[in-house]
This record gives structure tokens, C-alpha cells and sequence, in this order.
């Protein structure tokens, strides 16, 4: 039995506990973090003192939360999150109150953290599906990319934008790993073309990044910061102003910058395909 233990469910009853059915290795980045911080806390406050010990390891905390965020589907992001807030109070980076707050201030980012990288997770085979639809709807790479470029513009617009790229990172995956066994299974080892199937896949993923950047700027839920400027905006303006800064108001009036930047990017696809720019 010990043997058919999945990598989530190896090792001591803390670290199975800990995080849930996370893998194993994505806990040990989690304690590995949180360690790290702390470390470089005390180093940097006897060296350079607590203002700018703080100032660095902020940046260091944000960096790890926006890597948790990117691996919404190997655990609930706000689980790590959350560690690192506390931690951050633990370390004195900021108080109680400071912590809440902002918290009070960036709930709507709290809730697209809640329900939409919580609905992109169980939306995971949806996407599969999706994008194995376009894979096998054409034979042409120029239109395959566009299609892959274009599909993230759509989902990043009305799902959070790097939660979408973590899922077509995933389903890439699933297809190397498919063709993988099948290669495996037939005996046949030709490097070259393996390599050659990575690099198209490699190219899919790198297009269909490049469209959930362009589709998240679109609208309030496609980026964090979005939903920021929106709410400040609505916060600091006239009511009779607010309103245009709501889903349909912020679509509208970023349109005017976001739709030629995503005709720009489909078009700079079609070039860098048909004139093989980068490989």
C-alpha cells in the first residue's frame, strides 16, 4: 500500500497535513519561502537596518506571491498567501492594523482570488477541451496561433489573466505528456522530432501568453489591478461619474487603447509566424 501513495500523501503527518493534497516539492517551495524571508530579514536589518530590510524583502514577498498565484493549480493560492501575510506581521513589515486595512481596501481583489481562480481550477477540463478543439481545427500554424493568441485574449478578459496561462501551460503539458507515452509505447526514439514537437508546443504557449496580456488589460476581472483602478476610481470620483468604472465602463473607456494594442498583437503573431522571427 505504501508503494501506491500518491507524492502528495509521502512523507511525515506535518507535511501530508500541511497545505493538503498540494505536491510534495510545492510545500517545500512554500517552507523553503517563507524560510528564505525570515533569513534575509535578519541579515538585511543587521547590515542595512529595518527600513530598507523591509523595503527589499516587501519586494521579495510580492515576488513569491505573484509565483504561488501562477500556481493556482497546484494549490489554492490564498492558502500560501495567506502565510506570507502572516509572516510579513510576524516579521514586523507591517501591523495588524495596517494588514487589515488594505485587506478592507483590495477585497474585490480578495474576492477574484476567491471565485475566479477558484473557478478557472474546476474550469481546468472545460479549457482542455477547448484548446484541444483548436488544436485539432486546423493545419495551418499562422491560424493556429492566432486562434491559441486569441482564445487567451477571451478567457484572460472575463478570468483572471495568469491563472488562464497556468491552465494552458497544463494542457500543454497533457498533450507532450500524451504523445510522450505514445512514442514511448511504439519504441520509437527519434530526438529530433521530440524536440521538434516541444518547440511547437513551446511556440503555443508563448502566443497564448501573449493573448492573456492583451485580453486582461480589457476589462476589470482580466487583471488585479485592475479591479484597483476601477475601485479607487469609483472611491475618489462624483457619483455621477462612478458608473464609469464599472465592467462594461472600464471596457469601454480602456477600449480606446486596448482594442488597436490587440489587433497590433494578432497581427504581430501573423508576422513573427509567416516570417519565423523567433524560430
Amino acid at each position: 500500500m505504501d508503494g501506491s501513495r500518491s507524492p502528495a500523501h509521502a512523507g511525515p503527518l506535518w507535511l501530508r497535513v500541511f497545505l493538503g493534497s498540494s505536491p510534495t516539492w510545492f510545500k517545500m517551495v512554500v517552507i523553503v519561502c517563507l524560510g528564505v524571508n525570515a533569513t534575509a530579514f535578519a541579515a538585511l536589518h543587521a547590515a542595512i537596518g529595518p527600513q530598507a530590510a523591509g523595503f527589499y524583502v516587501g519586494w521579495l514577498v510580492l515576488a513569491e506571491f505573484i509565483f504561488f498565484l501562477a500556481m493556482a493549480l497546484k494549490c489554492y493560492p490564498l492558502l500560501p498567501g495567506g502565510l506570507l501575510a502572516v509572516e510579513a506581521v510576524v516579521l514586523h513589515l507591517t501591523s495588524p492594523e495596517r494588514t487589515y486595512a488594505e485587506a478592507h481596501h483590495n477585497f474585490p481583489v480578495i474576492l477574484l482570488l476567491i471565485f475566479v481562480v477558484a473557478g478557472v481550477a474546476f474550469l481546468k477540463e472545460w479549457l482542455s477541451v477547448v484548446f484541444t478543439g483548436i488544436l485539432f481545427s486546423t493545419r495551418s500554424k499562422i491560424m493556429l496561433s492566432v486562434l491559441f493568441c486569441a482564445a487567451g485574449a477571451v478567457l484572460s478578459a472575463f478570468l483572471d489573466a495568469l491563472t488562464v496561462t497556468a491552465v494552458i501551460i497544463a494542457v500543454c503539458k497533457g498533450f507532450y505528456d500524451t504523445y510522450h507515452a505514445y512514442r514511448s509505447s511504439a519504441k520509437d526514439h527519434d530526438e529530433a522530432e521530440l524536440e521538434q514537437f516541444r518547440a511547437f508546443l513551446r511556440s503555443l504557449v508563448m502566443h497564448a501568453a501573449v493573448g492573456t496580456a492583451l485580453g486582461g488589460v480589457m476589462t476589470v476581472v482580466g487583471e488585479p489591478q485592475n479591479l484597483l483602478i476601477a475601485h479607487v476610481m469609483r472611491e475618489v470620483l462624483p457619483s455621477a461619474l462612478a458608473d464609469h468604472w464599472t465592467f462594461v465602463g472600464f471596457a469601454l473607456r480602456m477600449g480606446v487603447v486596448t482594442l488597436p494594442t490587440l489587433v497590433v498583437g494578432l497581427l504581430t503573431t501573423v508576422v513573427c509566424e509567416r516570417f519565423s522571427l523567433c524560430g
